[in-house]
């Protein structure tokens, strides 16, 4: 469990930094469809390429949120319900991301994007840093 919240937790990191490079270079409408860019799956050319990426990055990510869930749900009593609500903010998350993309990058709802994006990391950092104890590390 330890190393599944972990990498949720680091791949969402890499997300958000992603995105945040795609916003402040101004590339956020580079890739005007959604879910994916009008490559599809091959390469993406290099107008689209940050977008492109930090959308396969947050898919890769809601995986592993979504399986640190399932697995707490499951297992883990002690942070069943950080990680269920990291799950179901993804979620809400994606939708957002979709919104951002039909919206043309309206202000507000970039804005509620980005604040839901913090709000996913510090769920997702606690249900690490819950889990995470002296007793359960291993050396």
């Amino acid at each position: 469990m330890l190393s599944l919240s972990f990498t949720s937790l680091a791949l969402l990191f890499t997300t958000m930094l992603l995105g945040t490079y795609v916003d402040a270079s101004h590339q956020g409408m580079s890739c005007p469809g959604w879910p994916l860019c009008p490559n599809g799956f091959s390469f993406p050319p290099k107008k689209y390429l940050f977008e492109e990426i930090h959308r396969v990055m947050a898919l890769v990510a809601t995986f592993a949120i979504v399986s640190t869930a399932i697995y707490a749900a499951k297992r883990i009593e002690q942070v069943r319900t950080q990680a269920v609500a990291a799950a179901c903010v993804v979620i809400v998350q994606i939708v957002l991301g979709m919104f951002v993309v039909y919206t043309k990058l309206e202000a507000l709802v970039v804005a509620i994007h980005l604040t839901t994006g913090v709000l996913l990391f510090a769920l997702t950092l606690i249900t690490f840093v819950s889990y995470y104890r002296p007793s359960n590390a291993q050396l």
